[in-house]
Formats: C-alpha cells, sequence, structure tokens
C-alpha cells in the first residue's frame, strides 16, 4: 500500500532487519526495467543502467524481470546502496508466462523478442522437447532461435546426424546456430545477429546456459557447472531471474523458470497453432474440427503421407493432442 508522504516504505525480509524510505526523501519520477526481483523488492536499471533497489508498492502487480517501469529513487544518503519505489508498470510488448502446480498461469519475463532456446548434445537432442518448446513460445506469441551448444562434443557422424533433424526446422524459418560456449566457436556470429533485440535465454539445466552468460558478460559472478559423470544430467546453478545488458539495446535474460514448459493449461487448437506447416494445412481440411488423427480427406495426414511435412513433427503434434484429450477427458 502507497503510504502518505513524510511516512515510511518497510521492508523485513533482508536479514530480518528493518529496512525503511521516508518518503519525502524520493526524487522525481523517472523510467528504469526490471533487471531482477526479490520478493517485494526489485533491482531496476535506470537510463545509464545503474542499479536501484526499490521496493514494490503494494497496490502494483508484481512486476517481472523485463518490466519497464515508473520508479523514484531516493536522494543520496552516506548509508550506501541506493533505493527506491516503484510506482507504475509501463505497457508490456510481450509477456512470457507458463503454468505452475501451485499458482496457476505465472508470468515469467516481458518485454523480450524472442525465446532463445538452448540445446546440447550431452543431454540428448530431443524434437518432442523442442516442439513443446515452440508449441509454448508460439501460445506467448514470441518467435524461437534454436542455439545448439557444446558442438564439440560430437564426433563428425553425430553432428550430420543432428545437421539432418535440424533441417526440418531450418525449411520452418526457425534460425539455428551453432556454438561452443566454452570454447567461444560460433558465439561472435550468435551476437551479432541479436544486436538490438531482447531475448529469454531458455534451456534444461546443463544444456550451456551459465557457460554462455559467462563468457558474453565476464565481469558477471556467474556460477557454473559441468554435466555429471555419474548421472549424464546437468545441475541448475541459476536461482534467480536477471536481465543482462550486451549493448545499448541489447539484452539477454536468464530465467531459471524456464527450464520446461508444460502445456496443460493450452488447449486443442493452440497447440495445433504452435505446429505452423499443421496449422496452415488444417484449413484445407474437410472437417473444420478435424484433428489429424485418423479422420477421412484430411490433408494433414495426407501431406505427411507425401512428404511434405514431417512425420515426426506430425506425431509430436498427435501425442500432445491425444494427451490433452484424455486429460480433459
Amino acid at each position: 500500500m502507497a503510504r502518505r508522504q513524510g511516512k515510511h516504505i518497510t521492508d523485513k525480509q533482508h536479514n530480518k532487519q528493518k529496512v525503511s524510505i521516508d518518503e519525502s526523501s524520493l526524487l522525481a519520477p523517472e523510467e528504469g526495467m526490471v533487471i531482477s526481483r526479490f520478493g517485494q523488492q526489485a533491482d531496476i536499471a535506470d537510463q545509464d543502467f545503474n542499479i536501484i533497489r526499490c521496493f514494490i508498492r503494494k497496490s502494483l502487480d508484481i512486476p517481472v524481470v523485463g518490466d519497464r517501469v515508473i520508479f523514484c529513487r531516493q536522494a543520496k544518503t552516506d548509508q550506501g546502496e541506493e533505493k527506491g519505489v516503484i510506482n507504475e508498470l509501463l505497457e508490456r510488448k510481450s509477456l512470457l508466462k507458463r503454468p505452475t502446480p501451485h499458482y496457476g498461469i505465472k508470468p515469467v519475463v516481458a518485454n523480450v523478442d524472442f525465446i532463445a532456446l538452448l540445446l546440447a548434445p550431452a543431454l540428448g537432442f530431443s524434437e518432442m522437447m523442442l516442439d513443446r518448446y515452440l508449441v509454448a513460445a508460439r501460445a506467448s506469441d514470441l518467435p524461437v532461435w534454436i542455439i545448439f551448444n557444446k558442438w564439440d562434443l560430437l564426433d563428425d557422424t553425430e553432428r550430420q546426424v543432428i545437421e539432418q533433424r535440424l533441417v526440418i526446422y531450418k525449411e520452418l524459418g526457425y534460425p539455428v546456430f551453432i556454438i561452443s560456449a566454452k570454447k567461444g566457436t560460433g558465439v561472435d556470429e550468435f551476437v551479432t545477429a541479436i544486436n538490438n533485440k531482447s531475448l529469454l535465454l531458455a534451456g534444461q539445466s546443463g544444456v550451456g546456459k551459465s557457460t554462455l552468460i559467462k563468457r558474453l558478460f565476464p565481469e558477471h559472478q556467474v556460477a557454473t557447472s559441468e554435466i555429471s559423470e555419474t548421472s549424464g544430467l546437468g545441475t541448475h546453478t541459476t536461482t534467480t531471474s536477471r536481465l543482462y545488458r550486451l549493448t545499448k539495446d541489447s539484452y539477454i535474460v536468464d530465467s531459471p523458470g524456464v527450464r520446461e514448459f508444460g502445456l496443460w493449461h493450452l488447449d486443442s487448437a493452440t497447440i495445433q497453432n504452435g505446429f505452423v506447416e499443421i496449422s496452415e494445412l488444417s484449413e484445407q481440411c474437410k472437417f473444420r474440427d478435424c484433428k489429424h488423427l485418423n479422420e477421412p480427406k484430411c490433408a494433414v495426414l495426407a501431406a505427411a503421407s507425401n512428404g511434405e511435412i514431417a512425420v515426426s513433427r506430425l506425431q509430436n503434434y498427435q501425442y500432445l493432442i491425444q494427451n490433452f484429450e484424455q486429460v480433459n477427458a
């Protein structure tokens, strides 16, 4: 709740110490960007990308990383850290949400231009996992770029096999980058491509997100981990969503909440829309509500039989649709 002038905003979350800001000491409103959030406080970057720890007024919706906000900073004192108060959330150009078991649909990140999905051969390459990401991103109207990391861990035969499997997605228009974040291979090309863009870096634990962030932002202390030799799985190291500025107008968000997307909150039409080639062909089906499972005169099934669309994509779509119908039966 906002307090009147002369009152204090307080918080007891950090080290159990009561922290307060006298509103009479607040300066003029200015625009900033949320780069990280901690409970009822958030780190805000001002126009020069200086960081100010701000309280979130209880009257506001909780901001997420990437949000543009109006805030007031406190007049400088001799007590060290600058503080302020967030007064307003500005309109979002995009918002990525994901379902959670206990909190419903939860916003994750705002104002990104696309999702950069990081994959790694050490964890295997699953078209089903990739297609689930593509469906979830499409539901939020966000494009996806596919970034294949740890390419140096593959031998020539493995590279050829995966390159062939990636042809499907290239033909569908998804940008594909091959990199090694650890060695730096292909990273410069990726950085050039994302100039003047804002993106969310997504991917399962162990795919090398932290290593890529560390290479791009060596001035930050970023914890990294290798693939476990016993389990073959990656250990997750990032605990708090964080926005990094690459150039003046290029931003990368690393969020631990976007390791995988549940799709149970989506309807069948939204799932179909996530498979762009199937969605386009569905207009030619005999039945308007065709599910492309075994219906007569289905344009999608015919296209798969004729090699016009990938059978693997059709099978993944059918699996997701049948799973949706079973859950909602």
